[in-house]
């Protein structure tokens, strides 16, 4: 089989890639422009890109005649490429747009313009930000599964600076549940709202042209081979590579704050199962765990395995904008494709810090990434 994958050479590309090299004689078509902020200044991947099988087109997918050279002959399309810093979003705004919404217009219009050959499939690597925040319920009701549920919109900066982190309706707390497909979408950052588009344009588009479309909005997605570099992505990295350095973890708010961590191995897996999907199945999935991590949970797992106990603190410090709760019900995968993720939080975050310490120590950007985004916000 021919197949597209754009942004191939990045985290989740690469570990697709590897498991469709696994799976069979596939001709993999590999779009990425290895931008420095992700890979660094010398690249090199050549373990992928010189099998024969493999074909690595570096280019920006935004610049002319890339993606029409790139769909040629191909059948499965997984449509990776993205900028993905929620906060960088927030000031690189065109940078994002360029990419995400224009780069998937591009693609988009190039299968639309070719009735003969289109593309069975197409796969979108959406997010669980498109939520905003996650789903609540009253805390009276926790344990009634048909509770009215709740969508907070973003905090207010006063309650955030008085150490007021959770939601309450009419004096009553809100709990947080596990977010489903069915919620409604309520994108707070410039980043979720261009993987919002992506999505009403893939679904219309392909709709249209007679292309299955399936969409996997991805939670907090972590492994070997995430970039120990890149400050706006991937908090178990940035995490890692303070902890490496003898750093202090500075964890915001009162560490309560939680996200659905799984594993990059289990991201490719659903992708690739998604991808033989009946056409009369769902088209949008959430990809998780399934399972609530607290940011306090997730550094002691961490200091427990580098042996760095005490190397952290809880200092009240708040982003704006930043989301309380956000975790994936995952009945919709479970159910349509038989698929459940395999890997615990645990053992992945072994394997994952086993990787980074063969990798070099990169420099800690993660607090200048912050005050760039707190001088625009005022």
């Amino acid at each position: 089989m021919r197949i597209l994958i754009t942004g191939g050479l990045g985290f989740i590309g690469r570990t697709l890639t590897r498991q469709l090299l696994a799976e069979s004689s596939h001709e993999l078509v590999l779009v990425d422009n290895l931008t420095e902020q992700v890979h660094g200044p010398n690249p090199g991947y050549s373990e992928i890109t010189n099998l024969a099988n493999v074909r690595h087109i570096r280019e920006d997918i935004c610049e002319p005649g890339v993606l029409a050279d790139a769909l040629q002959g191909i059948e499965v399309v997984y449509h990776l490429a993205a900028e993905t810093g929620t906060g960088q979003s927030m000031y690189e705004i065109e940078r994002y747009y360029r990419t995400n919404v224009q780069g998937t217009a591009i693609l988009l219009e190039e299968i639309v313009k070719s009735p003969d050959g289109r593309p069975r499939v197409l796969l979108l690597a959406s997010s669980r930000s498109i939520y905003g925040e996650g789903a609540y319920v009253e805390a009276n009701q926790a344990s009634n599964p048909l509770a009215q549920r709740h969508y907070p919109c973003a905090r207010d900066k006063s309650d955030m600076a008085a150490g007021r982190f959770d939601f309450e309706r009419a004096g009553q707390p809100l709990l947080a549940v596990a977010t489903k497909e069915s919620d409604p979408a309520n994108p707070l950052s410039l980043y979720a709202a261009s993987k919002l588009a992506q999505e009403h344009m893939c679904q219309i588009a392909c709709q249209a042209s007679g292309v299955r479309y399936v969409a996997l909005r991805l939670q907090n997605v972590y492994g070997p081979g995430q970039s120990l570099r890149n400050p706006y992505t991937g908090i178990m990295s940035i995490f890692t590579n303070i902890l490496r350095q003898g750093g202090t973890i500075d964890i915001f708010e009162d560490g309560k704050e939680s996200r659905d961590f799984v594993y990059v191995e289990d991201v490719a897996r659903a992708f690739r199962a998604a991808a033989t999907l009946a056409p009369d199945a769902p088209s949008v999935f959430n990809v998780g765990y399934g399972v609530a991590t607290s940011v306090s949970q997730l550094v002691a797992l961490l200091e427990e395995k580098l042996k760095t106990s005490g190397k952290s603190k809880i200092s009240g410090r708040f982003r704006p904008g930043d989301i309380r709760h956000n975790w994936a019900d995952i009945t919709r995968m479970r159910d349509t494709f038989g698929f459940v993720p395999e890997v615990p939080l645990r053992q992945g975050l072994s394997e994952t810090v086993d990787w980074a310490l063969t990798q070099p120590i990169e420099e800690d950007r993660s607090e200048k990434a912050s005050r760039e985004l707190a001088a625009l916000q005022g």
